[in-house]
């Protein structure tokens, strides 16, 4: 059974993200992405809005909210 030095479990957008910054610090690793789906960033990547955002959420007039 071959090893690796690092598994990543999950292909999303931050599982690809994480593998490419850990190959880019470190070129000889080796790494392998593990996901459930046959294709890489199918499942809730492929179904977001596209849309990034700070995780803050703001209910009430926006003269309230942080900006």
């Amino acid at each position: 059974m071959p090893g690796f030095d690092v598994v990543i479990v999950g292909g999303g957008i931050l599982g690809l993200a994480a593998a490419r910054e850990i190959l880019s610090r470190r070129p000889g690793t080796t790494l392998a992405v593990a996901d459930k789906e046959p294709t890489l960033g199918e499942h809730q990547t492929g179904h977001n809005s596209g849309v990034i955002h700070s995780g803050i959420y703001c209910s009430g007039p926006m003269a309230y909210c942080p900006r």
